[in-house]
């Protein structure tokens, strides 16, 4: 486990947790031991967050309490880190850096986080209390009120809760519990129907026919309890629905933000609307039929346990096994139909899109009668495969339910004959019958929707996929654990992972300065290959090299060399197609894509970069948290000036709250480049390369913008033409 706190942290903290507190330096290492005490087998993405002041004072709020197991950044200045392995009542269990889990009071984490808000205010709100004579218990109160209302918006604490590696969707299924919703649900149906037979029972007894009122008072309460079980049927299978389809939005959007991008640039805007209209066809469609499928499954089987206690119950039971499988080949060609059209519709709506977004092009390239011609064409054999499919999906749902009530009944009516014919065997079988053909009809009924969200389903399967995708983990490697990165890292020197200890002026005595610590490449590739998908020739093989901390290393080469794709893989935006690529002697399928990009960045080239449609400070700190702390907007504004963009500033209206982008300020190539320069520089990287970012820059602002990327850039790799 990790080694013991050594040396100083930076700025003052509290007593009671002072031994829980990380050096920033040691944050995968903390993160590993953290995901290890809280039971995490294997790390996924990782979900940010904050803490204001109102959700720490005067006491830890619910929301507070939820983010764990989580790294918490403490402290104003440099800060630390605070492991969070779990909120209990009035105590949190922490990490401190030994490795054991302590247990300390809510209160003194509470403390913590305020302290550094609270000091501007403290003395000014004391002083207000004590005017107003409030003293005591109700001093207190009103102190804590006034802190709250002066610093409610103040952001003290920002974090990342871990979560664990996604596993397949059904196990985010039954971690969701929809398993016990769908099981209580169909309880909810059978309790309906054991009522049904009560209910129907108790009118037909002599005793409600001769007046008796207990049994008119058991039909009341039989009618009263029926109605209750209806409701809470319905409760739990709309929030079935509910979580079923929290699970499919929460994977969508994690694999949307895993897609890899490459396959994307092939893909029109067509096909991209396609698999958003394939998600709501998977959450709606398969929600709601799948429920009436389980629904008619389980009268299905009712059905024929019926039937099995009737009269000759051995043909009935043989015609219905034939009688489905009839309905199985039916339905199979529905699918088959239903495919065919869902196809043709996937290509006309990826064609009318690509047209409505050309359509300049094509009225200046076409003549008139030529237009909408290849249209005509598509709609047609589209029309035709949904009147294919409208007759096949007739035939099932028509055909299966009523054919098996008319072959069933013509099977029992010889039975009527029989001089030994019991009355409630007939009834019996005839019962089943009526009971099989209603779970046929809605089987049936749903069977169109769920083969519709199947072909959804297989549109969209790699947004659905675990964290284990290849496409992300690549190299043929297994996910790592969450003790890889702890075990693969080499241990620290003794002095490292220490942030700079204070100076001598504040009143603490300044130790020793050590030796340099020679920690090894921070970035390292051996034999490292690339090939995009579909291609035969590698862009990149046998590539080798090393970037120290403190390197400024110029990349030149000629266009299609592999300069960006290199720079790509070195910020991991890229999977290697073979070689080894290491970070701070950490693999990169050890250390996991997103801590990866956390700690090494790039500023891509123009078709690759873009400006939001927002203020021109969000685009700045797009690397940072949002809402942005005072100290990070003047940070923004001062790098602007450095880098020549204080006219900008002058001009804009509104200064860096000026809306940019498409639907504002149009900026030019060269103030796009220096934005693109300024939100690389203003992300706590440990390295960064800027490609192709200073191509639009005259002379001039060329030599300003370099000389403050190289004054706040420590290890920096920059992409250039010879």
């Amino acid at each position: 486990m990790s080694a013991p706190l050594q040396g100083h942290l930076p700025g003052p903290f509290p007593g009671p947790l002072d031994d829980c507190l990380w050096p920033l330096d040691r944050r995968d290492e903390l993160t590993a031991a953290l995901a290890s005490a809280a039971g995490i087998g294997r790390l996924g993405p990782s979900e940010r967050f904050e803490l204001g002041y109102a959700d720490v004072a005067p006491a830890l709020t619910p929301r507070a309490r939820a983010e764990a197991p989580a790294v918490l950044r403490v402290g104003s200045g440099t800060g630390a880190l605070l492991g969070i392995v779990s909120h209990a009542a009035n105590e949190v269990r922490l990490l401190a850096p030994g490795g054991a889990t302590v247990v300390r009071q809510s209160a003194a984490l509470s403390a913590l986080l305020r302290a550094p808000a609270e000091t501007s205010w403290q003395s000014g709100v004391e002083a207000a209390v004590a005017r107003a004579g409030f003293i005591g218990e109700r001093g207190g109160a009103v102190r804590s009120a006034l802190l709250v209302a002066a610093l409610g918006g103040e952001r003290v604490a920002e974090g990342a809760r871990l979560r664990p590696a996604l596993g397949s969707i059904g196990a985010a299924l039954r971690a969701a519990g929809v398993g016990r919703r769908l099981a209580a649900a169909l309880g909810g149906y059978v309790g309906q129907l054991a009522l049904f037979v009560a209910l129907w029972g108790t009118v037909g007894a002599r005793a409600v026919a001769a007046g008796d009122l207990g049994a008119g008072w058991s039909w009341i309460a039989l009618v009263a309890l029926l109605a209750a079980v209806r409701l809470a049927s319905s409760f739990v299978a709309g929030r079935l629905a509910i979580d079923a389809g929290a699970v499919l939005r929460d994977r969508v959007l994690h694999g949307l933000l895993r897609l890899d991008t490459e396959p994307l640039r092939a893909a029109g805007i067509g096909q991209l609307m396609g698999r958003v209209a394939d998600v709501e066809a998977v959450e709606s469609l398969a929600l709601g039929g799948g429920l009436t499928a389980a629904v008619g499954a389980f009268e299905l089987v009712t059905g024929l346990c019926v039937i099995a206690l009737g009269v000759a119950p051995g043909g009935q039971l043989a015609f219905a096994a034939l009688w489905c499988a009839i309905g199985v080949a039916l339905a199979v060609r529905v699918q088959r139909r239903l495919a065919s059209w869902s196809s043709a519709r996937l290509a006309l709506t990826h064609d009318l899109v690509e047209r409505m977004v050309g359509q300049r092009t094509l009225v200046a390239q076409q003549p008139p009668e030529l237009w909408h011609r290849d249209e005509d064409r598509a709609l047609a054999a589209y029309a035709a495969r949904g009147r294919a499919l409208d007759r096949a999906a007739a035939v099932l749902t028509v055909v299966v339910p009523r054919g098996f009530v008319i072959g069933a009944v013509v099977l029992l009516a010889p039975q009527l004959a029989q001089a030994a014919l019991r009355p409630g065997a007939f009834a019996a079988s005839l019962g089943g019958i009526l009971f099989v053909a209603s779970a046929l009809r809605k089987l049936a009924q749903a069977f169109p929707a769920l083969g519709t969200a199947a072909i959804a389903w297989s549109n969209i399967g790699e947004l659905l996929a675990g964290d284990e995708d290849p496409a992300r983990a690549p190299l043929g490697g297994a996910p790592p654990t969450a003790s890889d990165a702890a075990l693969a890292r080499p241990p620290p020197a003794a002095s490292e992972g220490l942030s700079t200890p204070p100076a001598a002026s504040e009143g603490l005595s300044t130790p020793p300065a050590a030796a340099p610590v020679d920690r090894g490449p921070l970035l390292a590739a051996r034999d490292l290959g690339f090939r995009y998908p579909g291609r035969t020739d590698a862009v990149l093989e046998h590539c080798a090299l090393e970037i120290r901390r403190g390197d400024r290393v110029l990349l030149e080469g000629p266009s299609g060399g592999g300069k960006s794709t290199l720079a790509a893989l070195l910020c991991g935006l890229r999977a290697p197609s073979s070689g080894s690529l290491r970070l701070d002697g950490v693999e990169r399928t050890v250390l996991g894509g997103e801590r990866w990009r956390a700690r090494v960045g790039a500023a891509p080239q123009f078709h690759e970069n873009h400006v939001f449609s927002a203020s021109l400070l969000f685009n700045l700190l797009l690397g940072r948290a949002w809402p942005p702390r005072r100290e990070d907007v003047l940070e923004a504004e001062a790098l602007c000036r450095e880098l020549d963009l204080g006219p900008l500033l002058a001009r804009m209206p509104s200064g860096l709250e000026q809306l940019v982008g498409e639907s504002g300020w149009q900026l030019s190539h060269g103030e796009r480049g220096r934005l693109y320069i300024a939100r690389s520089l203003l992300q706590p990287l440990e390295a960064r390369i800027l490609d192709e970012s200073f191509a639009a820059l005259d002379p001039e602002t060329l030599e300003h913008a370099l000389g403050c990327v190289l004054r706040r850039a420590d290890t920096l790799v920059v992409i250039a033409h010879p």
